[in-house]
């Protein structure tokens, strides 16, 4: 293979990388949407200083445990849930490996047993802390009810929880837990932002963007490969690769071979020279 063309491949190798490089990029920087919840569009709002303590081995009248109910609607996307946002406190100089659980309704409750768990997170002071789920899909038009392991405190924000975003989810009801009775709780404020996996056009359309510039970089480097092998060339001097950037704009022939360094008519111009 000659020199020339092993500079072309290797040209093309790298752009290569440029383009998966740039995939992997997009695909990395991609967030989480908001699609209910009571802290706002972004899921950075507020929680207020009001709490509610509980813990599952209380005893009457303390509470057991609390739940936030919705409907889950809209696009699978939508009801791909990829965390789940709860203000809570633990301690403040100790903390807890806590989880949060999506359980089933059965007439206006959680079910006996959760439907999914998310990852553990270490809880301690008050903050906002997210509670990653992995394949956690909620099918369209049923109610779900989101119960935040304990002992801990469960902080409110402003308002009950809505709809983010455009999504069709809505509110169900809040409900405690006292001698393992479930009933109405007092407020719907409690604290939660539902974060689905991010809407997918927008990234699929950068990605093949990127794609589609790197296949016209391609044919392009291939067609000034073409034009170089058949350029004059001076006598004694191999034929020069094409210039990438210039094959990448779409230069003209005779600036390509201006750009190699070698143009168009210095084999002609030297023979005169000599004359």
């Amino acid at each position: 293979m000659t020199l020339s063309r092993l500079m072309v491949s290797a040209r093309i190798v790298a752009f290569g990388f440029i383009c998966i490089s740039g995939m992997q990029s997009l695909s990395s920087s991609a967030q989480a949407g908001v699609v209910y919840g009571n802290l706002g569009a972004s899921g950075t709002g507020l929680i207020s200083g009001t709490n509610t303590d509980y813990d599952p081995a209380a005893v009457t009248p303390n509470i057991q445990a609390l739940a936030q109910g919705f409907t889950a609607s809209g696009s699978l996307d939508d009801r791909q849930v990829q965390s789940i946002d709860i203000g809570l406190f633990y301690d403040n100089s100790l903390t807890a490996p806590l989880t949060v659980s999506i359980y089933a309704d059965s007439f206006g409750e959680p079910v006996a047993s959760p439907l999914y768990t998310s990852s553990s997170v270490t809880v301690g002071t008050t903050a906002v802390y997210s509670f990653p789920f992995s394949n956690a899909v909620l099918n369209n038009g049923s109610s779900y009810w989101v119960v935040p392991e304990g002992p801990a405190s469960w902080y409110f924000a402003s308002s009950t929880p809505a709809p983010q975003n455009g999504s069709g989810y809505g509110y169900v009801a809040t409900l405690q837990k006292i001698s393992n009775v479930w009933s109405q709780a007092p407020s719907g404020f409690y604290s939660v932002s539902i974060n689905a996996v991010p809407e997918p056009s927008s990234i699929g359309l950068m990605a093949a963007g990127t794609l589609g510039l790197g296949f016209i970089g391609l044919r392009r480097l291939s067609r000034g490969t073409r034009f170089n092998r058949s350029a004059p060339v001076a006598s004694g001097h191999p034929p020069a690769p094409p210039d990438f950037f210039c094959a990448l704009k779409g230069c003209s022939a005779e600036h390509a071979a201006t750009a190699t360094g070698h143009p168009r008519g210095f084999s002609s111009m030297k023979k005169s020279v000599r004359a």
